[in-house]
């Protein structure tokens, strides 16, 4: 079945739903609802919920497979606006661009793996919790880059494998930084035989210039983060 729900997205919008087919290669979700007429919804192994309506009336059987799921990623206007409706909170539409090329220039500094110690090191410039950051260090997806030894900012995957998470501190901005960080993770997605993809908001012009100087794609159909205003 998964293979059938692959083709079905990549002949939907193979860069749109780009994420949603890595995890499907993964491994890494569970499909709580399929159905060819209607969508899907699985739930990724940290409990994102990724879904993907196939028509734009009827999803009332979709919605109920995912119930008040906590965080919602949809690649529908259609959907957003129903979990806006219910209650849910979004900051609104994501470009999804994916990267295709050879491995990029790292440049001249040093990364290495962040350790489960320096989680409240990255608190400090990083709006999360640490529940997540101890599943994304653990699973080895947390870099910094550094100078003689000092931490000048971090990047890696999110739980789900996007790339992100790009921090660089006020004092090392204006190096160039953000593309070598970013050319880190690509390539480090790369050796592992994954697609390097990104979701990056419509309002974060600078992000978009970035992804497109790395020669990253975008999809033409837009997703949305919603969550429940617990969550936060």
């Amino acid at each position: 079945m998964r293979e059938d729900i692959i083709e079905r997205l990549e002949a939907l919008d193979r860069l749109s739903h780009v994420d949603i087919v890595h995890i499907l290669k993964r491994g890494t979700a569970n499909v709580l609802f399929y159905d060819e007429n209607v969508g899907l919804a699985l739930e990724h192994d940290c409990g994102t919920v990724f879904s993907v309506p196939f028509r734009e009336r009827g999803l009332e059987t979709l919605y109920d497979a995912i119930g008040s799921r906590r965080l919602i990623c949809v690649h529908s206007d259609v959907m957003y606006s129903h979990y806006l409706a219910s209650g849910y909170r979004s900051n609104g539409p994501c470009y999804t661009f994916s990267y295709y090329g050879e491995k990029l220039s790292e440049g001249p500094y040093p990364f290495r793996k962040m350790r489960l110690s320096e989680i409240p090191f990255i608190l400090k410039y990083y709006d999360s919790d640490a529940q997540s950051l101890e599943y994304d260090i653990e699973r080895g997806n947390l870099f910094c880059i550094e100078e003689d030894g000092v931490v000048m900012g971090f990047c890696g995957f999110h739980s789900e494998e996007a790339m992100g998470l790009l921090v660089i501190l006020p004092e090392h901005r204006r190096k160039g930084l953000g593309a070598y960080m970013e050319s880190h993770v690509i390539n480090e997605a790369l050796s592992r035989g994954w697609t390097p993809f990104c979701n990056v908001y419509t309002t974060n012009k600078a992000s978009i210039a970035l992804q497109q100087k790395l020669a990253l794609v975008a999809g033409n159909v837009l997703s949305y983060w919603v969550w429940t205003p617990k969550s936060e």
